[in-house]
């Protein structure tokens, strides 16, 4: 019969050696055009010939860990990065001429994300499910109504990555399963508790949003238009109220505070500074990972 350790029974667990984690969970953060850096990251655990068995993400993290997890390698994203545009994902939000009614006229957002569901599909493959993927996929969304964090991990996938990155006042939300859902970041960004609810046991995330009173916080760049403005202050409230950093085993934080949220030019440094941030870590992951040393 199976039993279950009790809190307080763990808490008196002594092991000789600890066992090795046996599942790997990885976190993708969200921080918009920042997210590139996300692919840097996932270049070096490639080419360290570590693979997550677990992927949760919000908003771009969603974006780049759902595509991961549908098979879209690092270097294939690495090459998409090269041609994208904004025009590839959204389209403006043009309010309907009501004037009597001012307040129900206005739409929920500036810019609508519905392309993005397209573009992903041309990616992967239309009406790709959850289920399908290579690796177990979570995407992070919150439900404008009740603040409540949604964890999407069936159905369709595109749409529902689309949900996470539905960045509030900027992006318009997304009805799925009757809930109204805006960007994850919302209610939580850097969502470790979902990679351990799906089974991870070690967990590695990175984070874009460098912590307050760092001095990579302190040279952050200011926004250049009302976007990046409401982007700015989204993420600055996520990085004020985010608690799960402290779940991880590992925390990944690329210094990228100078760059510009939407500034989709500068990916060659994203891309570099997710590739060096990672392979920082490099030598503790593997030594947390080894296999068990046989005793002579």
């Amino acid at each position: 019969m199976h039993m279950q350790l009790t809190t307080t029974a763990r808490e008196r667990l002594v092991w000789d050696q600890p066992p090795k984690p046996r599942r790997v969970g990885l976190v993708l953060g969200g921080g918009a055009a920042r997210g590139i850096a996300h692919i840097g990251a996932l270049e070096t655990l490639e080419g360290n010939g570590i693979y997550p068995d677990v992927i949760a993400g919000a908003s771009v993290g969603a974006l780049v860990g759902g595509l991961y997890a549908a098979g879209v390698s690092a270097a294939r994203l690495k090459a998409i990065v090269a041609d994208i545009s904004w025009l590839d994902l959204v389209s403006l939000k043009l309010p309907s001429l009501h004037l009597t009614d001012l307040a129900k006229s206005l739409p929920l957002g500036l810019l609508d994300l519905d392309k993005m569901i397209g573009w992903i599909d041309s990616l992967i493959g239309e009406g790709i499910h959850f289920e399908q993927l290579n690796t177990p996929f979570t995407a992070v969304a919150t439900d404008l109504v009740s603040s409540e964090v949604v964890a999407m991990n069936r159905g369709l996938l595109a749409p529902a990555i689309r949900a996470s990155c539905a960045v509030p006042g900027i992006f318009t939300p997304y009805r799925r399963n009757g809930r109204l859902l805006v960007d994850g970041v919302v209610a939580n960004n850097l969502p470790v508790s979902v990679a351990r609810d799906m089974g991870a046991d070690y967990v590695i995330a990175v984070d874009l949003l460098p912590p307050l009173g760092t001095g990579a916080a302190e040279r952050a760049v200011e926004p250049r238009n009302l976007a990046e403005a409401a982007m700015t202050a989204l993420f600055t409230l996520a990085r004020a109220t985010q608690a799960e950093q402290q779940y991880a085993d590992i925390v990944v934080t690329p210094p990228i505070a100078h760059i510009n949220l939407a500034d989709l030019s500068a990916a060659e440094e994203l891309l570099a500074a997710g590739k060096q941030a990672m392979a920082a870590w490099i030598p503790k992951i593997k030594a947390d990972l080894a296999p068990e040393k046989v005793n002579a």
